[in-house]
């Protein structure tokens, strides 16, 4: 900075020396000691001065709102810290709490690719790659994490008018889409499910459906009698769908019921469902709750014995509008865009043609790991010899204090850097969300025998799966 100033100084004062010089031997003028000093000292610094005045105010601003939020990321650090401290040694010890769930499908999607391909990019460290058109205020391109599918996606639609009015929004929507067609087979078991119970315990729904145009048009034809239940075959019972689709909250001003209606009417025109029996519902998640909320949506699905639900988080930020804003706080801000979904229901609710990839159960105040692990049979001891991971951290390794918290959770359990994965580093700055989707991109570590995903934002809560395609070897994940 010293550099740049002195030259300009330098400048000036041989440009303004030069002109007053050349202008006073053309006037023959013979000047004082106060001009002289006037002229070649003070005029050259006050235009140095002048001509710096903007970049300094620049820099002064970025000072002060780095300052700012240095500040507010250390208080809101230390109370976290202090609540999650005084949590742990105000309450008393609460027995643990299971609730058991089934996964039918399970789908994520990232710049590095799709489910499984996603974590082996992450086991392979890949890097964000250079965006040509995510601009800082240099011309330079941004690393990002950008999706290049949603490109050509938005390229096609181009000519449509578009509910959403930022770019983000809409690259949303279509990694929403995405997720809703990557289900499409467990969304039609659930929609023929929905028909025959409703046929069997419901004759109001029933007779909905026999004049539903979606029945009507595949020419399906029954009689009075088949809406009776004691003429039609038994069938477990299934009510209602549910949708849960988890957002940022800064999205909300964004979207509107129009979208959620458009939504909700193409689902039940895709599946012939009638609205009495599916639900719809935009979650607007702030930062420091979204994954205590993704938990307690967990842990309700499990407690609805007649109904299934579909969980689907997406972020984007690859957005010029939107980055133009944290590129004032941030110069080296990483964008990113991703998406997970679950279809689940809970284990007593048998959906024909669907077997459960995973079988899942939310344990909720455990304290020991290993006494649990041991209480449910599962011994580390094999895996922890192979280097292939089976820990999944939600939590950034970059920070000291976090990983002293998380090494004394598994001070029994001796593992090595091999067997870590950290997903929320390959999010970039798109953090809002990265938590959950960290911990749904956990069940796609299938070819383990044991996975364990930990978090300090939920200390003693662990989701609990079982590898139904691999009984013989109980493959299972832990996720906290």
């Amino acid at each position: 900075m010293i550099k740049p100033v002195i030259q300009t100084f330098v400048g000036l004062f041989v440009l303004t020396s030069g002109l007053v010089i050349y202008y006073w031997r053309d006037i023959q003028y013979d000047p004082s000691n106060i001009e002289l000093t006037l002229y070649f000292g003070i005029l050259p610094l006050l235009l140095c001065l002048l001509l710096f005045t903007p970049y300094l105010i620049y820099k002064a601003l970025k000072k002060y709102q780095q300052r700012k939020q240095k500040q507010q990321d250390q208080a809101n650090s230390l109370a976290q810290i202090r609540q999650q401290d005084s949590e742990n040694t105000k309450e008393p010890l609460k027995p643990i709490e299971d609730y058991p769930l089934n996964i039918f499908s399970a789908v994520a999607w990232h710049s590095f690719g799709k489910n499984t391909e996603i974590l082996e990019k992450m086991m392979q460290f890949s890097s964000p790659e250079l965006d040509s058109k995510l601009l800082n205020y240099f011309g330079l391109p941004l690393l990002a994490y950008r999706i290049h599918a949603i490109d050509s996606l938005l390229e096609k639609d181009q000519t449509e008018q578009g509910i959403m009015t930022s770019l983000s929004g809409r690259r949303i929507q279509h990694l929403i889409q995405d997720q809703l067609e990557q289900h499409q087979e467990s969304l039609s078991l659930i929609s023929r499910q929905l028909k025959h119970s409703a046929l069997f315990y419901d004759q109001e729904l029933a007779y909905q459906y026999r004049i539903h145009p979606g029945w009507t048009q595949e020419n399906y034809q029954e009689d009075e009698s088949h809406i009776t239940p004691l003429t039609t075959a038994p069938v477990v019972r299934l009510n209602r769908l549910n949708l849960h689709i988890l957002l940022a909250d800064h999205l909300i001003d964004d979207w509107n019921e129009i979208y959620q209606k458009q939504l909700l009417s193409q689902i039940e025109q895709q599946y012939s469902i009638i609205p009495a029996q599916i639900h719809l519902q935009l979650h607007f998640l702030p930062a420091d709750r979204a994954y205590s909320n993704w938990l307690n949506l967990i842990q309700e699905s499990a407690g609805q014995s007649y109904e299934a639900s579909l969980i689907i988080v997406a972020d984007s930020e690859i957005d010029q509008d939107y980055l133009n804003d944290q590129l004032w706080q941030n110069e080296h801000y990483i964008a990113s865009e991703y998406a997970a979904s679950w279809c689940l229901a809970a284990p007593e609710l048998e959906i024909e043609g669907m077997i459960p990839l995973q079988t899942l159960q939310v344990a909720k105040h455990v304290t020991n790991l290993q006494e649990y692990l041991a209480q449910h049979q599962v011994d580390l001891s094999n895996q922890l010899e192979w280097p292939q991971p089976f820990l999944v951290l939600l939590d950034e390794a970059t920070h000291s204090k976090k990983m002293k918290k998380i090494q004394k959770s598994f001070e029994n359990i001796d593992f090595e850097p091999d067997h870590v994965v950290y997903p929320k580093i390959y999010l970039g700055h798109t953090q809002h969300l990265a938590t959950v989707f960290a911990a749904m991109l956990s069940a796609h570590l299938v070819d383990n025998v044991i996975t364990i995903t930990y978090g300090l934002q939920q200390e003693s809560t662990y989701l609990y799966f079982t590898n139904t395609k691999n009984d013989q070897l109980n493959q299972s994940t832990l996720v906290a």
